[in-house]
């Protein structure tokens, strides 16, 4: 008749003591196993194309949708998410300036595409919107950023 009793007592003391260490092993390998998925080179982009063409009005939209957050609507950095970027090691360049996109398309796009991962993870700059956007869709969005300064000159 004991045994029953202290069974129960005894599967209770294993599950206090047994269940944190078991609980941290497989959040470790869930991280582990995110890391490599979201790293992963086999990772492929999950839209289709539309064919449309590059045209900066169509990038205002996608630039209001995705960017402005942390750019700000007019481009100078100022986005509601800009106020929690860490002094220093993180910042948002003001685009207003013809000097920060002048013969910079190439890596522009590259950092569009890629995102900007100057900080160990999760400080990510900026994220990578390969995953989300097409490469018309990233060219309709730098050909409207490139609109900023000229905006600004005549405000």
């Amino acid at each position: 008749m004991r045994t029953f009793h202290v069974l129960p007592l005894l599967a209770a003391v294993v599950t206090v003591f047994a269940g944190p260490a078991i609980a941290v092993e497989n959040n470790n390998q869930a991280k582990a196993a995110t890391k490599v998925s979201m790293r992963s080179e086999s990772a492929q982009p999950h839209f289709k194309p539309t064919g449309k063409p590059v045209s900066a009005a169509r990038g205002e939209a996608i630039f209001l949708d995705h960017c402005a957050l942390c750019h700000g609507i007019r481009g100078k950095g100022d986005g509601p998410r800009s106020a929690y970027f860490v002094q220093g090691g993180q910042y948002i360049p003001d685009m207003t300036v013809a000097q920060v996109l002048a013969g910079r398309d190439k890596e522009l796009i590259e950092n569009i595409r890629e995102g900007l991962n100057r900080l160990p993870e999760p400080s990510y700059v900026m994220p990578a919107f390969k995953y989300i956007l097409s490469d018309e869709e990233i060219r309709s969005v730098l050909a409207y950023v490139k609109t900023f300064p000229s905006q600004s000159r005549k405000k």
